[in-house]
C-alpha cells in the first residue's frame, strides 16, 4: 500500500532531483476539463507525492504539455496518463 502527501511544488522538484521518485503518473482531474495532478512514487519506500497548491492543501493541476514541460525540464523523460 503507498502512502500519498500533498507536498510543495519547490520540495516535489527536489526529491525528482535526488532520485527519490521512480514512476511519474498524470492523472485526470474529476473537476477540471483537461487539467490533470501530477503523482509521485518512490516504489522502494511505498511512498507517493502530489503537488499541492501554494496557500490552500488543494491539488494543483495543469494542461497536459505544461506538466510534460515541468517533467522534461527535471530530466524525466517518461510518465503514464490516466484519464477518467
Amino acid at each position: 500500500m503507498i502512502d500519498f502527501y500533498r507536498i510543495k511544488e519547490g520540495e516535489f522538484v527536489r526529491l525528482v532531483e535526488t532520485g527519490s521518485m521512480t514512476d511519474f503518473i498524470a492523472q485526470e482531474s474529476n473537476l477540471e476539463a483537461n487539467k490533470y495532478h501530477l503523482f509521485a512514487i518512490n516504489t522502494q519506500t511505498g511512498k507517493g507525492y502530489t503537488i499541492r497548491q501554494a496557500r490552500v492543501d488543494e491539488l494543483r493541476s495543469w494542461r497536459l504539455d505544461r506538466l510534460a514541460m515541468l517533467l522534461k525540464k527535471l530530466g524525466q523523460g517518461s510518465f503514464q496518463v490516466k484519464n477518467l
